[in-house]
């Protein structure tokens, strides 16, 4: 729940910053109303006022990507969006105080605009490198490149690009949970299975999968936890 700018008298110093939303009686319907007014479609037509304070200060609107959302700001004119994927990451995200380029942002990104196309339109709308490689279809290639540039994870330098070079591994997608290494077949999928690398303090690896936690291996030589590592990965 949203408490944030509950639904209430045009006095109330929460929906001050807000005389639109307050005549229209709520965020949705304010959405709705001017989408009409720039001729655009969210999917809203038909849609009525809202009374609970949920319902007032929020607003989810579906696209083909995935749900919008739309939050207020607190105590300032402020709307803020978020293209969800739902598969666990977020395409994009900005905020505007006019409500028409935030229902124009809106339209545009459920009429099928590129990233890069939000973005040129929309500046207040930002993505990040990984949001572009899911559009482009090469997350995992992207992660790998993203994970081997970052100096987050010294302990790891010599040991992702050896796993990388193993054609079967390259094709998990590594990410880093509580300072250890996870390669997945899926990574949206929390039930795809892992194979899991912490390093150790006394410099040595301890590798295993999440089929079987119980079973860990220490290793001293990456290039043996590569080998066990590729001897884990399921077969497709």
């Amino acid at each position: 729940m949203n408490p944030s700018v509950p639904p209430g008298p045009a006095d109330d110093p929460r929906t001050a910053p807000y005389p639109d939303l307050v005549a229209s009686g709520g965020l949705r319907p304010a959405l709705a109303s001017t989408a009409r007014e720039l001729h655009v479609d969210l999917g809203l037509a038909g849609d009525g006022s809202e009374s609970d304070a949920q319902d007032w200060s929020t607003a989810r609107i579906a696209s083909p990507r995935g749900e919008v959302r739309v939050n207020l700001g607190l105590g300032v004119r402020r709307f803020s969006l978020t293209m969800d994927s739902g598969r666990g990451y977020v395409w994009a995200s900005g905020s505007t105080t006019e409500l028409s380029e935030a229902v124009g942002a809106i339209a545009f990104w459920r009429e099928g605009a590129t990233l890069v196309e939000l973005g040129a339109r929309f500046p207040f709308m930002e993505f990040s490198r990984m949001s572009r490689a899911y559009e482009d279809g090469n997350p995992i290639e992207t992660q790998w490149a993203i994970l081997m540039e970052s100096d987050e994870f010294p302990a790891y330098r010599e040991l992702l690009p050896a796993l990388h070079a193993d054609p079967g591994l390259r094709r998990l997608f590594p990410f880093f949970s509580h300072w250890t290494l996870r390669m997945t077949a899926d990574h949206p999928d929390a039930g795809a299975g892992e194979i899991v690398v912490r390093r150790r303090a006394g410099e040595d690896y301890v590798l295993w999968s999440s089929a079987a936690p119980d079973r860990k291996v220490g290793f001293r030589r990456v290039e043996d936890v590569v080998r066990a590592a590729a001897a884990l990965r399921p077969t497709p």
